[in-house]
C-alpha cells in the first residue's frame, strides 16, 4: 500500500475543474449521509478519503461526517479500511470520536478511537512537527510555490497511525513533494523528510528532524 496523501490546499484555484467536481461529489455524499454513494465514490477514488471539502472551512472529512451523522457500523468500519485516519482533526481540533460523542453516537466510540502504533508526549511530537514544517518552508527551490498560498502542512499526529508511519505530501507545481516517515530513537520521536522534484536530476534532499534540531543526510531511494 502506498503512503497516504496529505492534500495541503483546498482552494478551488489549485485544482482543475474535473478534480473539483469529483471532490464536491464526495463531500456532498458525506454531508447528505448518502452512505452507499459515498462508499462507491471512495472505492473508485480513495485519494479523497482524508480530504475535506474544497473551498470549505470546517475541515470535515468523510469520517467526521460519518461520526456526525451516526452512520451504520458497517460504514464506519469500511472508511478506515479505505484509509480514513482516526487521528485527523477538524479545523476546530476535533477527531471523529469527539464528534460522535458530542452527538450521542456511543456505539461508534470504539470504532473511531485512534489506534496509534507510535505514541509520544504531545510536546515532543509538536517540537518535531515544527521542525518538519520548517524544513518544508526552507526548501529554496519551491518558495514561489508556497508564497501567497494557504498551504496546510501535515500534522505528525497522523503518522502515528498511517501504514508504516509514512505520509506523502505533494506540492502543486513541484512535480514532486515531501515523503515523511515517523520513527523513534531511544524512545524519542524523529522524522525522516525526503523531498525531490521528478523533473530535476539531483534534486533529492533528506533531513532528519528530532527534538534536538535538523540534520542533513545523504539521500537514498532504498531507505
Amino acid at each position: 500500500m502506498s503512503a497516504p496523501h496529505w492534500i495541503g490546499r483546498n482552494d478551488p484555484d489549485a485544482f482543475q475543474q474535473p478534480y473539483v467536481e469529483a471532490a464536491h461529489a464526495v463531500a456532498d455524499a458525506a454531508r447528505d449521509y448518502q452512505w452507499a454513494r459515498l462508499l462507491d465514490l471512495l472505492t473508485r477514488d480513495p485519494g479523497r478519503i482524508n480530504a475535506d471539502r474544497i473551498g470549505g472551512s470546517s475541515g470535515y472529512t468523510p469520517l467526521h461526517q460519518a461520526a456526525h451523522g451516526g452512520a451504520p457500523v458497517e460504514v464506519v468500519q469500511a472508511l478506515p479500511e479505505l484509509g480514513a485516519l482516526r487521528t485527523l482533526r477538524t479545523t476546530a481540533g476535533e477527531q471523529a470520536v469527539d464528534i460522535a460523542r458530542q452527538h450521542g453516537h456511543q456505539y461508534l466510540q470504539d470504532l473511531l478511537t485512534p489506534k496509534p502504533t507510535l505514541t509520544f508526549p504531545a510536546a515532543k511530537l509538536a517540537a518535531v512537527e515544527a521542525g518538519v514544517h520548517q524544513v518544508i518552508r526552507d526548501r529554496e527551490d519551491i518558495q514561489h510555490l508556497l508564497d501567497g498560498t494557504t498551504m496546510r502542512f501535515p500534522p505528525l499526529e497522523l503518522l502515528t497511525e498511517t501504514p508504516g508511519n509514512e505520509l506523502w505530501f505533494p506540492i502543486p507545481g513541484m512535480y514532486g513533494g515531501f515523503h515523511l516517515q515517523l520513527g523513534q530513537v531511544a524512545g524519542e520521536p524523529i522524522c525522516i523528510v525526503d523531498s525531490w522534484i521528478r523533473v530535476v536530476e539531483g534534486s533529492e534532499e533528506r533531513r532528519l528532524v528530532s527534538t534536538g534540531g535538523v540534520l542533513s543526510l545523504p539521500f537514498s531511494s532504498d531507505a
